[in-house]
C-alpha cells in the first residue's frame, strides 16, 4: 500500500469526495462514483490500522481510516445507504 494521506470526504447522494485541506471543497483530489460501489466494509485486518474501512469498485479499492470507531462506523452506514437505491418498478403499460 503507498503512504496514507489526511484526507476530508464529504458524501453526496452520488458521489464520495476526497479532498486536500478542510473547508476547501472545490477540487476534489478523488471521486467515488456510489452507483459503481460493489462493497464498503471494515478493512482493519486489510491494513493493520485500526478504524479503517474500504469502498470497493470494479477498478479500484479505496481504503481509509475513520477518526474513531463510532466515526468509522457511521462512514460504513452512510455510504452504504447511499449506494442502495430503491427500484423503481414500471407496469407493462410503461407507467410509474
Amino acid at each position: 500500500m503507498k503512504e496514507w494521506r489526511r484526507r476530508w470526504f464529504v458524501l453526496t447522494p452520488q458521489y464520495l469526495c476526497s479532498f486536500k485541506s478542510q473547508g476547501e471543497y472545490r477540487n476534489p483530489t478523488e471521486h467515488i462514483r456510489l452507483a459503481e460501489c460493489t462493497t464498503v466494509k471494515s478493512a482493519d485486518e486489510d491494513t493493520g490500522k485500526e478504524n479503517s474501512f474500504r469502498v470497493d469498485t470494479p477498478g479500484r479499492v479505496f481504503y481509509l481510516i475513520a477518526d474513531s470507531s463510532p466515526d468509522k462506523e457511521s462512514w460504513i452506514g452512510h455510504i452504504g445507504r447511499q449506494m442502495v437505491r430503491p427500484a423503481v418498478l414500471v407496469d407493462d403499460q410503461g407507467f410509474e
